[in-house]
Order: C-alpha cells, then structure tokens, then sequence
C-alpha cells in the first residue's frame, strides 16, 4: 500500500510541496490497489490470471463471428479500460489503445505561458480493420465465465392508484416496471411474477385490469381480469421468458378496461432464473 505521509508537516513554518513525483505516485497507488481488487475477484472466479488476456468486467458482447462487439469494460495488461462498440463488415474486431483528452479539463496554461494538454483518457477502441490491435474480439475473456446463471430482481410499486391509467388498447398502458438482463454474456430462462392487489371501489362500476409484458418493444405475454364491485383481489402474471439473451431490457404495463373503475393498492415484480 502507498500513501504520502504528513507527518513531516509543521503548520505554517514547514509545508510539504507536492511535486509531479507525488502525482504520479498517488495515481500509481490507485491503479495498483484497483488492479489488486480486480485480478483477485478474476483468479477467484475462473481460477487463473494472465497479463497477456482481455478480461471482460462489462459489456462487450460478441456477435456476428466476431465482427461485432458492444461497448464496455476491460482488465488488460494489469490496468483498467473502456472499450468502444464497433459493427464491423469484414473482419474479426481488433482492439487498439487510443489516447484523447478531456475536453472539459484540457487545455491548462502552465507557469511559463504553454498551453498543453494533460488529462489523457485512454481507452480500446474496437475496428474492423485485419491486424494491428493489441487483441481481437476472439481474446475476451469474460470474468464471469466460471460464475452460475443465477440473476434475481425485485422491485415494488407502493403508492396507491385509482381508476390506474391508460385505456384500450395495450400500446397505450402505462409502465410500472422495467429491467434489464446482465450484460455478462449469459443466456437465461427468467420466470417474470407481476402481483397486484385490487379492490373494485367505486360504487356501480366493475374493474377491468390488464397487464402487459414487453421484451424491448414487442408484447410476449398479457393478463386480465374483470372484478364486480365491492371485490378485491391478488392479481398475479407469470411469464416464462425462455433463451434470454444478455442485456435484454423488459418491462411491465397495466391499464383498466374502459368504462371502468378500481384501486391498485400494490404491485410488485420478481424475476428469477431458473438455471
């Protein structure tokens, strides 16, 4: 562990001066204790750790035979990178390391007058292009490749609402929930629960209640029921999503039937994989 010691310091009649040495120390400090973390949680994962592997911590989802590889975050070489997306034609995407700078930070006017650039961001950038990058797409290694499939989320919407928005038909209902998959590279089958508890409040009106699940914009699967008044009840829809893909946005909407009246009082959504 690194750290710059302050014990030397008498106030007002003896200052430490902070030097580019000491910069450059505190930012080696940090990149090593980040790099001890991650290649740690790498050799507990899969069971080994190598300076020459891309290790995937995010994104990074290969397709198309490897000419395809979304945005995301790697360990390489000992350090931490982004990673840019690329849809490539030809060639099995290769990574190079490029450098820009802060656009926010840079440009500083030093003490002599020069006006340089110093806060470097370095990131892999993903081309399709036939050589020339430190790695191709087919060395990412993903660091949770010796991990289970196990993925749980649970949400609840508590406020209660009356006569709950949206009419006829499905497109126009309201979202309550949404969520998306991990983007790990993993394809799962996901058991989707929606409860809701109702109550047909209004006096002379029956409750019609819809639900809708959507996997990104496409309607997979819809529930409903009619309640005369004066009832109540735990409304549940469960869906079986099967085969889904890593990084797969789903989400829930519910709507009354027209020319009717109800109380939602809760509602919650679980999601549990089943391997």
């Amino acid at each position: 562990m690194k750290k710059i010691s302050v014990n030397q310091i008498i106030s007002v009649t003896r200052k430490q001066p902070f030097t580019a040495n000491s910069l450059k120390f505190l930012q080696d400090a940090l990149d090593e204790d980040k790099a001890g973390i991650i290649k740690a949680f790498i050799t507990q994962s899969i069971g080994s750790y190598s300076l020459t592997t891309p290790y995937v911590i995010s994104g990074c989802v290969v397709s198309d035979a490897g000419k395809d590889v979304t945005a995301g975050e790697i360990f390489y070489g000992g350090k931490y990178y982004e990673t840019t997306a690329v849809n490539g034609t030809t060639n099995v995407a290769q990574f190079i390391l490029t450098k820009t700078q802060d656009a926010v930070a840079d440009p500083l006017k030093f003490t002599n007058g020069d006006i340089l650039n110093v806060h470097d961001i370095y990131k892999y950038v993903a081309t399709d292009v036939a050589s020339g990058g430190d790695f191709d797409s087919s060395d990412l290694v993903s660091i949770y490749a010796g991990s289970s499939n196990k993925f749980t989320y649970y949400a609840e919407r508590l406020a209660t609402r009356n006569e709950t928005t949206g009419t006829p038909p499905i497109d126009t209902a309201a979202e309550i929930f949404t969520f998306t998959t991990p983007n790990d590279g993993k394809t799962r089958d996901l058991l989707i629960t929606l409860t809701s508890n109702l109550d047909a409040t209004y006096s002379g009106f029956t409750f019609g209640y819809n639900t809708n699940i959507k996997k990104a914009t496409v309607s997979v699967s819809t529930n409903s029921i009619q309640k005369p008044n004066g009832d109540t009840e735990v409304f549940v829809h469960n869906y079986l999503a099967t085969s889904v893909a890593p990084n797969t946005v789903f989400s829930i909407e519910d709507f009354r039937s027209s020319t009717t009246k109800g109380t939602v009082y809760r509602s919650s959504l679980s999601v549990i994989s089943l391997y």
